[in-house]
């Protein structure tokens, strides 16, 4: 799954802009664990979000952004259910160029 970062509360390392691919069934062969970055649902909204997972209990984790003063995650809505997670962030990418 491709995945276009929209905020600014994973600066430095993901910007606005920057395009990453998702693995969506990473999860289906991995556990989460800490310093993965991840898209998940955010719990409140539904709306996707990009974060860093902190830390891991069973079948819950918190997850920060990496720029906190920017970043709404688990300070503010507590830890999320892994089932909220949608794939783990493989790389960054800058698109494909079109040649004439």
């Amino acid at each position: 799954m491709r995945f276009v970062v929209s905020g600014n509360s994973m600066e430095p390392a993901f910007s606005p802009g920057d395009k990453l691919f998702v693995c969506r069934f990473f999860y289906k062969f991995f556990k989460p664990k800490a310093g993965d970055v991840v898209v998940l649902k955010d719990p409140r909204t539904g709306r996707p979000l990009l974060k860093r997972i902190e830390a891991v209990g069973g079948r819950e984790c918190s997850v920060r952004g990496d720029n906190p003063a920017e970043s709404t995650d688990s300070r503010t809505f507590g830890p999320v259910s892994t089932k909220l997670i949608a794939g783990k962030v493989l790389f960054k990418y800058s698109g494909f160029i079109r040649r004439k």
